[in-house]
């Protein structure tokens, strides 16, 4: 597989339905907040819940692929401490850095990439990375912003997001019903509809992705290099060694961890930067234009990196 081949195939469909949103952001007065909340609780959910419910993937590869994801965010959040602190970076926006670099877009673009490349047993993937992730982000990451600052009650508030989040109850349901062997028929009304509802968040999502690079200001690019660096060249390197140690059962699945690793830094974490950090009136620019920044930034070049992974994995590559 060519590099034209893997950009044709899997990268110009995500890419040319994002431009589509940020068209949309420059040229109307769309709100990127509803659609987001209607992708996060209603389509997103459905997509889970099919996809765990029908999915091939063994009990162990399952509890592999959490313990991949929790390894890798750790392994990255230490290493991008480390080097913020190495290169004197402020601590406004220290964590900003921490976050952007280990916790990837592996719902808005990883889920549609993986689909793409790799069909149901991507999404399905693609789904238990984003719920790990999700977890993770609201326990841990809430931490990471809020370290240092008085507010134990809003950390507190934020930890329980994890139990507001529908993607962990889809989740959950599909677990049970698979557990007590009570799964709709596939080609029944119900699962039919939760599948339509479901697929349907692919576009939805990378339209939400372009629609919300609309609005980033690109004032301010060299101070992006760090966290730009450790998202694309360091994490897709961390993640391959991660699925190496682990020994995925399935290549495939460990080729989707790899790609997922590898996906531009998630939006989210924008978000708690927002909520739980201080701006620092001696920076060019504040902790929120900074993030939107890094995400602007590693969603394009990320297209060339993933451009690569999806060529080799297609050539026959396995991590």
């Amino acid at each position: 597989m060519t590099l034209f081949g893997a950009f044709t195939s899997a990268i110009l469909p995500i890419v040319a339905i994002a431009a589509v949103g940020y068209v949309l952001g420059r040229a109307t007065d769309v709100s990127v907040g509803p659609l987001n909340t209607v992708a996060l609780n209603f389509f997103l959910p459905a997509l889970v819940f099919h996809g765990i419910a029908t999915t091939s993937l063994s009990g162990s590869a399952v509890v592999s692929l959490v313990v991949a994801v929790l390894a890798y965010a750790l392994v990255i959040m230490a290493l991008a401490y480390v080097a913020g602190r190495a290169l004197d970076v402020p601590d406004s926006l220290l964590s900003g850095i921490v976050l952007a670099s280990a916790f990837p877009n592996s719902g808005f673009v990883g889920i549609p990439l993986t689909s793409f490349v790799f069909g149901d047993l991507g999404k399905t993937t693609a789904t238990l990375f984003l719920t790990t992730q999700s977890v993770l982000l609201y326990t841990l990451g809430v931490y990471v912003v809020s370290a240092g600052k008085d507010d134990a009650a809003g950390a507190t508030s934020a930890l329980r997001e994890v139990f507001r989040l529908p993607l962990v109850y889809a989740v959950a349901a599909a677990a049970i019903v698979r557990l007590l062997g009570l799964t709709p028929p596939a080609d029944g009304t119900f699962m039919t509809t939760v599948n339509t509802v479901g697929s349907a968040s692919v576009p939805l999502m990378l339209t939400v992705v372009g629609i919300q690079l609309a609005d980033v200001d690109l004032g301010h690019l060299r101070p992006t290099a760090l966290p730009t660096a450790l998202k694309l060249v360091v994490a897709p390197v961390v993640g391959a060694a991660i699925a190496i140690v682990i020994g995925f059962a399935n290549p495939d699945v460990a080729n989707i961890f790899v790609l997922e690793c590898a996906t531009p830094a998630a939006v989210t974490p924008l978000a708690l930067t927002i909520a739980y950090s201080d701006g620092d009136p001696d920076t060019a620019f504040d902790t929120a234009e900074y993030m939107s920044t890094v995400i602007f930034v590693t969603t394009v070049l990320s297209v060339v990196v993933l451009t690569g992974l999806v060529a080799a994995i297609q050539s026959g590559f396995v991590f």
